[in-house]
């Protein structure tokens, strides 16, 4: 072989070695290694572009912790590591003690462990004013320790302490309360104070319209319905009341179930409006007419 047709063959090798790598790095890898970088590109403008989306979100569950850490640091409920069925009857007692007259049977009804909190059921049943159950129950909610009112039942009841009394209005109360424990340590005692007053409760809800009794005249009252008017001037009015004593009366002057609304002495009338255990009764009194006075 001539050396000239040698060195064709060698420079022909060289040259298409040149244009193979030369065509895989035009034709493959750098397109490869374009898309690539292109789709990183791509990543990057969505990240920069919910960059705000992710910063609100920081703030958000930045402000969540700042909450979470003030509400632990005032946190006014009192865990104990166990449930007592001791502890607990104290505790009741001395809430009932600072509610009013309340009657109340307590049944123990067992304990729920779940793990890093539980609670002892109890079953709670009696009798009270309304306004004193009232206090209690917001107490139970509201007090040192972490009770939960589970079910509550209840129902109106009418009783006598004495047969010449009127009738007293009370409630019958059932009511199922759970007593939280955890173990955790940090919960045993709590920092934050409450004040507790109970809210003011201007309505009785099971106080009827209508009393099924009218309450007995213990104050000696003028009862206006069996007296006698006897005179009336200006302002004031006489009447012979149901015992027979001579009474005077004026406007607004408190009577049984009422009050004397009016005394005309022109007409010799009064009138009284009388509120008879929810019935309400208008009406007048005037002098008899050739009555003989004794």
């Amino acid at each position: 072989m001539s050396y000239t047709l040698r060195n064709t063959i060698a420079l022909g090798v060289i040259l298409a070695i040149i244009f193979g790598f030369g065509g895989y790095f035009a034709l493959i890898r750098y397109p490869n290694r374009l898309h690539a970088v292109e789709e990183s590109i791509k990543k990057i403008d969505i990240e920069l572009q919910n960059t705000p989306v992710l910063l609100n979100q920081v703030n958000m569950l930045t402000a969540q912790v700042e909450t979470t850490k003030r509400q632990w640091a005032t946190r006014v409920k009192d865990i104990p590591p166990g449930d007592i069925t001791s502890d607990t009857y104290d505790y009741l007692i001395r809430t009932i003690d600072a509610s009013g007259a309340i009657r109340m049977n307590m049944l123990y009804n067992g304990v729920k462990n779940l793990g890093n909190y539980g609670f002892g059921t109890y079953d709670l049943q009696g009798t009270a004013p309304f306004g004193d159950f009232y206090r209690f129950l917001w107490y139970v909610e509201n007090g040192r320790r972490l009770y939960k009112v589970r079910t509550l039942e209840l129902k109106q009841v009418w009783t006598k302490e004495q047969e010449s009394a009127g009738p007293i209005l009370l409630v019958n109360y059932h009511m199922i309360v759970e007593s939280y424990f955890s173990p955790i340590p940090e919960l045993s005692s709590a920092t934050g104070e409450r004040a507790l007053r109970p809210g003011y409760l201007a309505v009785n809800p099971f106080y009827p319209a209508i009393l099924p009794e009218i309450p007995p005249n213990t104050r000696d009252l003028v009862e206006i319905k069996r007296s006698i008017l006897k005179g009336v001037i200006a302002g004031k009015a006489y009447v012979q009341d149901q015992s027979n004593r001579i009474r005077e009366l004026g406007e607004g002057d408190e009577i049984y179930l009422g009050y004397i609304s009016k005394v005309d002495p022109e007409k010799g009338m009064i009138e009284y409006i009388l509120n008879e255990g929810g019935i309400i009764d208008k009406g007048q009194l005037t002098i008899r007419t050739g009555e003989i006075v004794k």
